[in-house]
C-alpha cells in the first residue's frame, strides 16, 4: 500500500547531517551534493518515493525541522 504522506525536504533548513537517512528504514533518503560536481553543500533528497513507507522517522529525527509530512493524494479510481 503507498504511503499516505511523504517527506518533503525544505532546503533552506537542511544541513545535509544525514540523521534522517540514517533513520530511513527503507533507505529511500539520500544526501545529495548540490552544485557543479558536487562541490556545494550536501541535501537529503528523497530518491524513491515508491519505495517511502510514510513512517515519518525522518522527520521526528531532524534537530532543523527540515523535512515536513506531505499528504499524497490517492490515485482516483475509474
Amino acid at each position: 500500500m503507498p504511503a499516505a504522506a511523504l517527506p518533503q525536504v525544505l532546503p533552506d533548513r537542511c544541513t545535509g547531517c544525514g540523521r534522517c537517512v540514517a533513520a530511513c528504514p527503507p533507505h529511500v533518503l539520500w544526501l545529495e551534493a548540490q552544485g557543479p560536481e558536487g562541490q556545494w553543500r550536501k541535501l537529503s533528497v528523497l530518491h524513491d518515493p515508491a519505495g517511502c513507507t510514510g513512517c515519518a522517522r525522518c522527520a521526528v529525527v531532524c534537530p532543523f525541522d527540515a523535512i515536513e509530512m506531505v499528504r499524497v493524494r490517492a490515485p482516483e479510481r475509474p
